[in-house]
């Protein structure tokens, strides 16, 4: 049994060797954290068991964290339950820019970068795969239960594989060159089909003609490529499209609906509709919002004035860049660094 204290981080597992795939992530706790070691003995409110993990109970303040992993040498994968009294405010580090698939089963939680706020989401039945580089994050978790799980692929062995998952290629590319703190590729909801592959892979035993190793991989693999499926049906779909082009394009000064109308075929109250039946939002006020948290995490890195940050996304007006910052954040742009 261990105990931790603040900005000590509550998982310093030493298990990897030079044959497993070194932990990414480290968590910090904002209050004491006590560390019990409970490998085989996974209490009953937990719905999921990793059956050839390690587990650890942490204890907390604001309530209890079982913590269930296991280190392959070209993944890591965690099953997390959560049951809070109180709302949890923690941190974590990312020690190594790493590419996720990150499954939300039940409950939400929010992601943020200190000094930029909330940069992701998710709620429960939802999976995605994202990035984080190397830096330290916050997450928000209200009471109440809440169960996700995420695997970290090495991200060479992916490379090696994206024949199976074409839609990751550009994704990939984008995190290996390091320019943004974060990625996220759009979220699909978990399915049966998903139900099913993850609990192949968290019920895998040990067995006599069984390589254990092998088999995992296997169900990784399987995993992600399902992911891949989901999302490739999804992105097919107008509203993504849509969407995905805004956020490609939102440097460009002229993007707006006529130019999405002209793109796209569609009439102003139909790609306002399909839009806001999707989202729940119009696409002008989508392409505000996302060129404003582009500003605002150029801003808070501190590296160009915020004149050449309007002009990078897509204002040729400093004037006007500025009412929009102020309007949605509440303080003007030059207060962000």
């Amino acid at each position: 049994m261990q105990a931790f204290v603040g900005k000590l981080s509550a998982f310093r597992y030493g298990f990897p060797t030079s044959l497993n795939m070194r932990r990414t992530v480290t968590y910090q706790f904002r209050s004491h954290a006590l560390v019990t070691d409970i490998t085989g003995n996974i209490p009953g409110w937990c719905r999921d068991r990793l059956a050839y993990g390690q587990a650890e109970r942490i204890d907390i303040k604001e309530g209890t964290i079982i913590s269930q992993y296991y280190s392959h040498f070209l993944f890591f994968i965690e099953v997390i339950d959560v049951d809070l009294q109180t709302d949890l405010i923690a941190d974590y580090t990312v020690l190594e820019t790493s590419l996720f698939l990150f499954m939300m089963q039940e409950g939400k939680i929010a992601f943020e970068v200190p000094g930029v706020g909330r940069v992701a989401g998710a709620s429960g039945n939802t999976c995605y795969a994202t990035y984080n580089s190397r830096g330290e994050f916050t997450y928000r978790l209200p009471a109440g239960r809440h169960r996700f799980y995420y695997i970290v692929p090495r991200t060479g062995w992916v490379a090696k594989n994206i024949g199976h998952f074409p839609r990751l290629e550009p994704f990939l590319e984008r995190m290996q060159k390091a320019d943004d703190l974060f990625g996220h590729m759009p979220a699909c909801r978990i399915d049966e089909g998903m139900h099913v592959r993850l609990g192949k892979l968290f019920g895998l035993r040990e067995g006599k003609g069984n390589d254990l190793e092998s088999l995992m991989l296997r169900d990784v693999k399987r995993i992600i490529v399902y992911y891949h499926q989901l999302l490739d049906a999804m992105l097919g779909q107008r509203p993504y499209l849509i969407r995905s082009y805004i956020e490609e394009n939102y440097a460009d000064p002229l993007l707006g609906n006529r130019m999405l109308m002209e793109v796209f075929h569609v009439s102003e109250s139909t790609l306002i509709g399909i839009f806001r039946n999707e989202f729940g939002t119009t696409p002008n006020t989508y392409l505000i919002s996302f060129r404003m948290q582009r500003a605002k995490i150029l801003l808070a890195e501190g590296k160009i004035s915020a004149t050449e940050v309007a002009h990078l996304v897509g204002y040729g007006n400093f004037r006007s860049f500025s009412i929009q910052f102020k309007k949605l954040y509440g303080f003007p742009p030059s207060q962000c660094c």
